[in-house]
């Protein structure tokens, strides 16, 4: 069962060294963060000032480095360094936002100086503020260095920079913990007469842009309290209306569990046959239960707006203030349409959720463990005895979106209930609403994800629009200063990122340019799929043809000064081919790529990756000492949304750190190192990503190229290329 940030004053921890709590240290204890194990929590510099900022160090044994663990209140300590037991452990000027500093303060009682500690199941502990208890001791971002930032931050269970081992020294005790569960829900209490009538209003939906020809009955309930001043919020029900939720919605208006909110009851579509006596095309399991954006795109562009405008209402668009919900396949339905358009659905209510293999459900669970977490709050229930088919088995499937969910660090809820298929659903239904609108109309956030992209991405460091207006941005490459270089390819140019983040005109007339790499002495080449020719460029964007006749798809720059270049169609050389340029000569290397595309090295300079652009594979070689290529194999696994019929991968970079990003369909993938995709990383607008780069200033902002927008982010991982001296690259965690 999750445990929600509104109820972490409700869990109590009982430490017992003898039965009951003494009223006397807990020992003395190194504080080790989660996310950097080699480190340990210390006073800098042993201060005994009061302000003294507190960090990690590599353990040097010091008492500056140790810390007494004492018990204050119920559930509560003081925690102070053992080198000056006046001082605790606080947050600077009792401060509640993200990002205020832990320093050490004289022992006065403050509530910011008061901690409880939370247990997770890994055995490592939060230590949240009394004074915000929604917060959490923080190692900013997980740095591994010395010297790193120690500060408050929002607490998720899953989010490792807010974990911390607490390993007792020579003489102390371990603890213990016990975890109280937090009450069941209790209505509030409502006087009946408060309780108004809303109206309800039912037609047929036949104008679907999204689904033609499908025909559906489509109910609306709009609330007393409606009075169309503001936008209202929304409440969508897949599988239609049922004259229990009308009373429900009522109530939970009522008690202000829920805002006033507009209901839409909409039944899955059929198209009718043409002659009687036969059935027609059944569209709720295509409808429901793919796992595309059909589903959200029907009801943002063409259901809502019409009924707003059909029953003049102002109903809000702003997905904070929607809900939707169902069940089975209606529930994945739901979930579906927040998983895609967080912006439109954010709080979904799903029972006995259909995350099976009608359409791709069941890959739901692993693409949420591997996307970046969205911001969507969801309350979610199976049944013990639930429905089990050839698609597969319901009550397993649904929990295995429990600890998905958990595992990336989502706001939700999971119950189990006792009974069939869709058991609980009324049941649970005012506790959920309750649970999804709380602290509305705060905006809901998203979790920190799951452990390896926490070691990738920043906390608050989320993508930037760096520039649009572009026709097709492709073939992207930093340069040692870490300037980025791309071509837009239907307007025959290249352009420039400076590091100040402006993009300017490199090349005006890049002769149908479609990739551009760097060399090793800051020189820049292009290659042409149209044209056949290779282009070298200096500084000043100045061009020179370096070679006639090789129609390259994409290319790339080795530190002996020799390219790589991918090769594909019949112009003239047969599909998929890669090939080396070295002395003024041209050679083929390998053959029998269905699409070859982008390229990479990594940072140790022996592995060769080689995108294929029509499957979900990227192939890995080793590059031996004379430039050829041996030991292939179709290495990287891409993800392949359900929908799409590949990976679409279209170009490759490698980090410092040896992650390998590319470019696809879904988003920018970042592979392990020994093939899986482990973090996906969509841009904000869902786009296709056909270009990805590192580079900025400090060689540590990512670049998505989509078409004609260019997004980036600051993150963990830094760029490389051919002006990279070699670099050890270390494996990769599961």
């Amino acid at each position: 069962m999750a445990t929600t940030l509104s109820r972490l004053l409700l869990l109590c921890f009982l430490f017992m060294a003898t039965g009951s709590l003494q009223a006397e240290d807990w020992g003395m204890y190194s504080l080790v963060p989660a996310s950097a194990p080699a480190l340990v929590l210390e006073a800098v510099g042993a201060g005994t000032a009061e302000g003294t900022i507190v960090s990690v160090n590599k353990p040097a044994d010091g008492a500056h480095q140790k810390w007494i663990i004492v018990p204050r209140e119920p559930g509560l300590f003081v925690v102070q360094p053992a080198h000056d037991s006046s001082l605790v452990l606080s947050a600077a000027e009792g401060g509640t936002k993200n990002g205020t500093a832990i320093i050490l303060e004289k022992k006065v009682g403050k509530p910011s100086q008061f901690w409880s500690l939370v247990k997770h199941e890994n055995g490592t502990y939060a230590l949240l503020p009394k004074h915000a208890p929604q917060q959490g001791l923080d190692h900013f971002g997980g740095n591994p260095s010395p010297g790193a930032k120690i500060d408050l931050w929002t607490y998720n269970a899953g989010d490792s920079h807010l974990q911390w081992w607490i390993r007792p020294l020579a003489g102390s005790g371990v603890a213990k913990a016990e975890a109280v569960e937090p009450p069941a829900y209790v209505p509030p209490a409502i006087d009946p007469k408060a309780i108004l009538p809303g109206v309800i209003h039912q037609f047929t939906f036949t104008q679907s842009k999204i689904f033609p020809g499908t025909v559906r009955e489509v109910t609306v309930f709009v609330p007393a309290q409606y009075d169309g001043s503001k936008p209202a919020c929304v409440y969508v029900k897949t599988d239609g209306y049922n004259p229990r939720e009308k009373t429900l919605l009522e109530t939970a208006i009522a008690t202000k569990e829920m805002p006033v909110t507009v209901g839409v009851f909409v039944r899955p579509g059929d198209v009718p046959a043409p002659m009687k006596g036969t059935l027609g095309r059944r569209n709720r399991d295509f409808e429901y239960d793919g796992v595309s954006d059909n589903k959200v795109r029907f009801l943002v562009d063409d259901l809502l707006p019409f009924i707003a405008k059909e029953y003049q209402l102002n109903l809000s668009t702003d997905g904070n203030d929607r809900c939707i919900v169902g069940g089975s396949s209606g529930g994945i339905a739901a979930f579906t349409a927040a998983w895609h358009r967080p912006e439109a659905f954010s709080r979904v209510y799903a029972v006995s959720g259909s995350w099976v293999a009608f359409r791709g459900g069941h890959e739901f669970p692993t693409m949420v463990r591997k996307f970046e977490a969205k911001p969507i709050r969801a309350f979610l229930t199976t049944a013990t005895r639930d429905m089990e088919n050839a698609a597969g088995d319901w009550y397993l499937v649904d929990q295995e979106m429990d600890k998905a969910l958990k595992f990336s660090g989502y706001d939700y809820q999971f119950r189990v209930v006792d009974g069939q298929h869709g058991a609980g659903y009324g049941d649970y239904w005012r506790e959920a609403m309750a649970y999804l609108w709380k602290d509305w109309p705060e905006r809901i956030k998203a979790g920190p994800s799951a452990p390896r992209a926490q070691e990738i991405l920043i906390p608050g460091e989320g993508w930037q629009l760096v520039a649009e207006g572009f026709k097709s941005t492709r073939g992207p490459a930093c340069n040692g200063a870490g300037e980025v270089f791309f071509a837009d390819t239907s307007n025959n140019k290249i352009h420039h990122i400076a590091l100040d983040g402006t993009v300017s005109e490199f090349v005006s007339d890049a002769g149908q340019a479609h990739c551009v790499t760097v060399g090793a002495d800051g020189t820049l080449f292009t290659i042409s799929e149209t044209s056949g020719r290779l282009m070298r460029y200096d500084a000043r964007g100045q061009g020179s043809v370096v070679m006639e006749g090789i129609f390259g798809h994409s290319i790339l720059a080795r530190p002996d000064g020799s390219l790589y270049v991918t090769v594909n169609g019949d112009k003239p050389h047969g599909p998929g081919s890669v090939w080396l340029i070295k002395d003024g000569q041209k050679k083929q290397l390998d053959s029998g790529i269905k699409f070859a595309t982008g390229m990479a090295c990594r940072p140790d300079q022996w592995l060769l990756s080689v995108a294929e652009g029509h499957s979900k594979w990227v192939y890995s070689y080793q590059i031996n000492d004379d430039g050829t290529l041996a030991n292939k194999e179709r290495y990287f696994h891409l993800h392949v949304s359900d929908w799409e019929d590949d990976g679409g991968a279209e170009s490759v970079c490698y980090s410092l750190e040896g992650r390998q990003f590319i470019a696809t369909r879904s988003g920018i993938q970042i592979s392990a190192d020994d093939g899986p995709t482990q973090v996906i990383l969509p841009v904000p607008d869902g786009s296709r990503v056909t270009g990805v780069c590192l580079g900025g200033k400090d060689h540590d902002t990512l670049f998505a190229f989509c078409g004609n927008r260019i997004w980036k982010r600051k993150v963990q991982h830094h760029s490389t290329g051919a002006f990279t001296p070699w670099t050890p690259v270390k494996g990769t965690k599961l």
